[in-house]
């Protein structure tokens, strides 16, 4: 797969790939940068595509999660559709003066009422977010700026410490966007064994987790769905959005 997909890159005019492409199935679907092996992709499993190319330096970072060789179970297409809602929430919030944490902490939490939804969860979303449970589930940050190079001048604004709260210990950048900015959004969900199986947070989070449900997940990988968003003053447009998100 990375070979064709890098191939048609090369076809249509790119310069070169922009990053090393990823692709998982089954449960490296739910490694952050899963370098792409021999493993062979079987029929029901998700799999996550992770590529860009680049074209006068510039490049595109875009994910997009499937479901291999049949029609998605009911608990694959909730979690896809989970993940779905939020990149799209977040996609419409991608605003002028938008602070983007914000933009982060309102993904983490419309995830987190989801999966208390789905039984994989207890208690308050918003609860949860604040003390850090939906990192158990969503590890990483809604997004970084892209532009030349796949991780553009992001970070925090100036003179901004890092905030250290359990709700944002996972946030790639801290800023508010402006119009000609160009930012990923990326939210996803995993069942990530390192983290789901540690005592640690098996301890802390022990009422705020269905861990039975939880462990019978264990394996299935994870969704992410990214495109690449231009802030205007008219409002977001999506560079990316003739890349297929829905199946």
């Amino acid at each position: 797969m990375q070979t064709e997909l890098e191939a048609e890159f090369f076809r249509n005019g790119a310069d070169g790939v922009g990053y090393s492409t990823i692709v998982g199935s089954g449960p490296n679907a739910a490694v952050m940068h899963f370098s792409p092996s021999r493993r062979k992709i079987r029929r029901g499993e998700f799999v996550l595509i992770d590529a860009g190319a680049h074209v006068d330096r510039y490049v595109i970072d875009v994910t997009r999660t499937f479901v291999a060789g049949r029609k998605p179970t009911n608990f694959q297409r909730e979690l896809f559709s989970l993940v779905l809602e939020a990149e799209r929430n977040a996609i419409s919030r991608c605003v002028p003066g938008a602070e983007w944490k914000d933009l982060h902490l309102k993904a983490a939490i419309e995830m987190t009422d989801g999966l208390i939804e789905l039984k994989l969860m207890n208690g308050n979303a918003e609860s949860l977010v604040e003390q850090g449970a939906h990192t158990l589930f969503f590890p990483h940050g809604l997004g970084h700026l892209v532009g030349l190079g796949v991780r553009d001048a992001s970070g925090r604004y100036p003179g901004r410490p890092k905030d250290e709260t359990p709700a944002l210990r996972n946030l790639r950048m801290d800023l508010p966007l402006a119009a000609g900015y160009v930012t990923t959004v990326e939210p996803g969900l995993y069942f990530i064994p390192a983290i789901l199986n540690d005592p640690k947070r098996r301890r802390q989070y022990r009422q705020s987790v269905n861990w039975h449900r939880v462990d019978n997940c264990l394996g299935c990988g994870g969704v992410r769905i990214e495109d690449n968003v231009l802030v205007t003053e008219n409002g977001p447009e999506v560079l990316t959005a003739s890349i297929p998100t829905d199946w």
